[in-house]
């Protein structure tokens, strides 16, 4: 009888496993709180920066995942002769920055979502909430950066920067509009903008 009791015993100091899955999971939304606490609580250019620099590593990890993933197309495009025309040149330099290398993906995604994640936070700091025309604003500022990094921008390139500022506004005022999660628009905007690139007519 006794055998019974120390089984009983036993059981009872062996704690129950939890789901490591959900125990990771609690680990990073309490490591999340903390850090946007700390976050809350410093200098705009602080906050800016910090924001920035995140989402410029997000943005370039996946940039690098999506360039690995369609490998190296530039190697295979044809050198253009020196007398090309602008225009031509314009449609070369879209294909060669959608078709580039890991790095070339890196940097055009690091570029894309760190200046949005920037300007959004100092917009939504400055005006205290986070509405539809911060979210336009951060959006130009990001597709004028974005054409200007990418070589996209051919013998124009304000005009491009303008361009394809006011189409990353629109795209994003609408999606904000529609009320679209925001991990959800990440993955819509980036599917958008390679769109506009592969579809414009030199």
């Amino acid at each position: 009888m006794e055998q019974g009791k120390q089984g009983v015993v036993v059981q009872k100091m062996i704690p129950q496993q939890q789901n490591p899955i959900e125990h990771i999971q609690a680990r990073f939304k309490e490591l999340e709180a903390g850090f946007r606490g700390w976050l809350a609580k410093q200098s705009l250019p602080v906050e800016a920066a910090v924001v920035t620099a995140t989402s410029a590593a997000q943005g370039a990890a996946i940039g690098g995942f999506m360039g690995t993933l369609t490998s190296d197309l530039s190697s295979s495009l044809p050198t253009p002769p020196p007398q090309t025309n602008p225009q031509a040149m314009a449609s070369f330099k879209q294909a060669q920055a959608l078709s580039g290398g890991p790095f070339v993906q890196a940097r055009n995604f690091a570029v894309m979502t760190g200046v949005n994640a920037g300007i959004s936070c100092v917009m939504k700091r400055l005006r205290g909430k986070e509405d539809v025309q911060s979210s336009m604003v951060a959006a130009f500022g990001s597709g004028a950066m974005f054409s200007l990094v990418s070589g996209m921008g051919g013998p124009n390139l304000a005009g491009n920067a303008v361009t394809s500022g006011l189409f990353f506004a629109l795209v994003q005022g609408g999606l904000f509009k529609v009320s679209i999660n925001r991990k959800e628009f990440i993955i819509l905007r980036v599917v958008q903008v390679l769109q506009r690139c592969l579809f414009s007519s030199p």
